[in-house]
């Protein structure tokens, strides 16, 4: 079968007079042009909890030089959109505009940069906002069904596995925020990625405004969050939610894989199978034949140095211990059952045909890119994907079943109706 062709798509790089790298994905046929910054300054380096996402959104704010209503009209005014993120170890804030906007931006990007105001009364819509927002996590059985996940692989003082709960939001204040920020922000490597409408104009004023600045940070950075052992043993942990009416529950592991393994592109292929496209063993059991769940999914997530293997579903909360039967039946089948080369064959087409779509486009492209900086995952997954993808077999795929999904080697968790 003739699969469409999966191609690595690097960056161009470009040398700011400092030393630090910019990235570029260039297109003419766009008007719109995107500017990533990257900071290695996550959840996983803060003091205490909330204080990464603070910083990270605060800094955009306002500036010494423009107030947070002067800037706010400045981005309004242009259309200029602002998307601020944190991860464990990485945090961005991106902006998006329209190439004409480019001049009257930059300047403004480089004040925020350098010389962010960290206004006390934004300080604390911040706080109220997350407050907010962690109380209503708590009663979705999704979000501590994914807590209890992840507390329960990694221990509940590993990066992975510890979470923020609304009273961390009373302890912030704008000293430690700050201090975070001019230690791994200011102080710490920070990458740009540009996409969309870029030319040497634009990179001669990204050089101009943070071509001359150095990193001063003395810390040391994670350079891995693999658990202290992958091995583990079939546990299960629950949690009532009041007044829930469904339950979720998530079935996994951490996967003994390294992202360059040969075989963790060969269980890319697995997980698809099982619960990564609509026809999958899993939505086709759960959904269509039992009706337990709207939607059942599979999915491998890749942090620096481990990799998470996780099932995860809704279900009504008297159909949780039957949801789960079934979804131990469908890992039992593929360690039992080779699969058939006409379904192995449909996997393989959907799977290249997701790729392909998770990168139709320079800012998927850069998205993607900004991921693999902050996990080091280089193209070499690309081009083990594209070898998996010629050379898979139904005995490959039971092979890596029957290593890795053996239900002693399973974790279970519940959240919701219990």
């Amino acid at each position: 079968m003739q699969l469409p062709e999966i191609k690595t798509l690097l960056p161009e790089e470009h040398r700011l007079s400092n030393g630090r790298t910019l990235y570029a994905f260039p297109s003419a046929s766009t008007e719109l042009v995107k500017i990533d910054f990257l900071y290695e300054a996550g959840t996983a380096y803060q003091p205490q909890k909330l204080v990464a996402g603070a910083a990270n959104n605060l800094y955009t704010v306002a500036s010494n030089e423009m107030d947070a209503r002067q800037l706010s009209e400045f981005f309004d005014y242009r259309g200029i959109i602002v998307d601020n993120n944190s991860d464990v170890l990485h945090c961005s804030s991106s902006f998006y505009t329209l190439h004409r906007h480019l001049d009257a931006l930059v300047p403004v990007l480089e004040a925020i940069v350098h010389r962010p105001a960290f206004p006390a009364e934004e300080l604390e819509v911040f706080k109220n906002k997350r407050r907010q927002k962690l109380l209503s996590l708590r009663q979705q059985s999704s979000e501590v069904a994914r807590r209890l996940y992840y507390s329960a692989l990694f221990g509940s003082d590993h990066p992975l596995g510890r979470y923020a709960d609304p009273e961390d939001a009373d302890s912030l204040n704008l000293d430690i925020v700050r201090k975070f920020y001019e230690e791994y922000h200011r102080g710490g490597d920070m990458d740009i990625v540009v996409s969309g409408k870029v030319g040497d104009r634009l990179i001669a004023a990204l050089d101009d405004a943070f071509g001359h600045d150095t990193p001063t940070a003395t810390h040391t950075y994670i350079q891995t969050l693999a658990h202290s052992s992958t091995q583990l043993f079939k546990h299960s942990n629950t949690q009532a939610i009041s007044g829930s009416v469904q339950t979720t529950v998530r079935v996994g592991r951490i996967l003994p894989l390294s992202w360059d393994d040969p075989d963790y592109a060969h269980f890319m292929i697995l997980t698809t199978l099982l619960g990564g496209y609509f026809g999958s063993r899993l939505m086709s059991n759960l959904r269509e034949d039992k009706g337990y769940t709207y939607g059942i999914y599979a999915r491998t997530q890749v942090y620096r140095g481990v990799i998470v293997f996780f099932i995860t579903a809704d279900v009504a909360g008297n159909a949780a211990d039957a949801a789960e039967k079934e979804i131990l039946y469908e890992l039992q089948r593929l360690i039992d059952e080779p699969v058939s080369e006409e379904e192995l064959d449909l996997v393989r087409v959907v799977l290249a045909g997701d790729f392909i779509r998770s990168v139709d486009g320079v800012f998927e492209r850069s998205a993607r890119f900004g991921d693999m900086l902050g996990t080091c995952v280089t193209e070499q997954l690309t081009e083990n994907l594209r070898k998996a993808l010629d050379t898979v077999t139904p005995q490959k795929i039971q092979q890596l079943a029957a290593l890795y999904l053996q239900n002693d080697q399973l974790c279970v968790c519940r959240a919701g109706v219990v």
